[in-house]
């Protein structure tokens, strides 16, 4: 294990400096490993990028799409697991499916034993492709410095630029910083209030433990009948069994509910009169170059901000976000350019289905109109719905139903989710404002986002090519 690195400024405190050498040594290493941590998935990021060149070009060799090659050369190719395979990945992990439906269980172990099978089918077709493709290596990953023309590597005479790499690396990183940051700030938070309450005990002449049972242990009480009742009548929906099965599961929880309440009005009162500067800043999100070349659009492409949408037509939060995003946007008028992309989530069966169909009515420029069908209806997005939503908005039936039923926007559909995923996507809805993700998913959330890119000249990042 690496030495600690030197001690880094966190807080101070009524005068008293706190360090990372203060906090919990665990959430220490955590922060100390992060850029070594950061390097290594670019290196990953490298490889990846090196694999999708290799299938590229040999794809293209065969004059295949990438998607073509890869159905043929590993899709065709993986098998379902037989009964037994499965019945023993069962018995082997019996605890960790206990609580899931056995029907339900047999499904996930099929998919996750099926994912295994085409992951080393994958590998074995990289593999090969290595051994007959020149690869040849550049600058060194680890170098987090390099300018975005350094070469990192070169496949069959084409090259993968430092920009590239680090392109794909920001919301990755981001990611790994926001864990980082977020443990750090707690164990910073405890170390605080530790500090404050043993400064209390020494003006009180009493011992912390005492301060903790007066304040804490001795208020804390257990709900009341009606309250317990009350909270499984007010979250039945989400309850298994009935109150008599979940009421001390529910007691536990207000009890523990109650005790934290009492903790962080505790740390309220010892920080009010204390003198505390935070130096920890929470990660700010990355600006990526989300591309938005071919999809459905509202608004003029010189518009100052760019709103990018990766949204499920069967997903509820996205219905729940359309009347907002719908609003807020109508108020900045030719300001603001909205673009809808796709990223159908695996949960939701009916999800990849509506969102061919959706590029289909984009297809004969009905688009917004279909998606406002879509979130309404998403009790009933089977094919046959679909087609009859079609024909509500006076769209080409012969036209929508020959690309709905072959499949023709599929490609779009996988290729949206591919670019989402490489975006840092992995639910819905996810917005992009000027290449900023959003993280407060509400109307005032999307307006202070869309008014600091407003204020901020040439905020946008340049729009990458699909």
């Amino acid at each position: 294990m690496a030495a600690p690195k030197a001690p880094v400024l966190l807080a101070v405190v009524n005068g008293q400096n706190i360090t990372t050498a203060d906090i919990d040594p665990r959430v220490r290493e955590l922060v100390e490993t992060l850029d070594a941590r950061i390097a290594g998935a670019r290196n990953q990021i490298l490889e990846m990028e090196i694999n999708t060149l290799l299938l590229a070009s040999e794809a293209n060799r065969r004059k295949l799409t990438p998607q073509q090659f890869y159905d043929l050369e590993v899709t065709r190719k993986i098998t379902d697991p037989p009964a037994a395979e499965v019945d023993k990945f069962i018995e082997d992990n019996r605890e960790e499916l206990k609580q899931v439906d056995p029907a339900a269980a047999r499904k996930q172990v099929v998919e996750y034993l099926r994912g295994e099978r085409e992951a080393a089918i994958s590998a074995a077709l990289v593999k090969r492709l290595r051994a007959s493709t020149s690869v040849v290596k550049g600058a060194l990953p680890s170098a987090s410095d390099l300018p975005a023309s350094a070469v990192m590597a070169t496949i069959g005479g084409r090259a993968i630029t430092a920009g590239t790499i680090n392109e794909r690396l920001k919301p990755i990183a981001y990611d790994m910083r926001v864990n980082a940051y977020r443990p750090q700030r707690q164990a910073l938070d405890q170390t605080i209030d530790d500090m404050l309450l043993i400064a209390e005990a020494n003006r009180r002449s009493v011992g912390p433990e005492q301060i903790i049972r007066t304040e804490i242990s001795d208020k804390v009480r257990p709900p009341t009948e009606q309250e317990i009742a009350k909270f499984f009548t007010d979250n039945k929906a989400s309850m298994k069994g009935d109150l008599a099965s979940v009421r001390d599961q529910i007691a536990q929880f207000l009890q523990d509910q109650n005790q934290v309440r009492l903790e962080e009005e505790l740390s309220l009162r010892l920080r009010k009169g204390a003198n505390i500067r935070i130096l920890l800043s929470e990660p700010t999100p990355p600006a990526q170059a989300v591309s938005v070349d071919d999809d459905p659009v509202r608004g003029p492409a010189s518009a100052a901000v760019t709103v990018v949408e990766f949204t499920d037509f069967q997903c509820p939060s996205c219905a729940a976000m359309h009347p907002v995003l719908e609003e807020v946007l109508k108020s900045y008028g030719a300001k603001v350019r909205f673009v809808v992309r796709d990223f159908p989530l695996a949960m939701h069966p009916q999800a990849r289905k509506a969102a061919e169909a959706a590029n289909a009515a984009h297809a004969q420029g009905k688009f917004f109109e279909y998606a406002a069908l879509l979130f309404k209806r998403q009790n009933a997005l089977d094919v046959p719905s679909l087609k009859k939503y079609a024909t509500e908005l006076g769209l080409d039936r012969v036209r929508f139903d020959a690309a709905l039923d072959g499949g023709k926007f599929a490609d779009e559909v996988r290729h949206d989710v591919a670019q989402g995923e490489l975006y840092g996507v992995g639910a819905t809805p996810t917005i992009f404002v000027n290449g900023v993700m959003l993280t407060e998913l509400t109307s005032e959330g999307l307006r202070a986002a869309i008014d600091r890119a407003l204020a901020t000249p040439n905020s946008a990042p340049k729009v990458s090519a699909k």
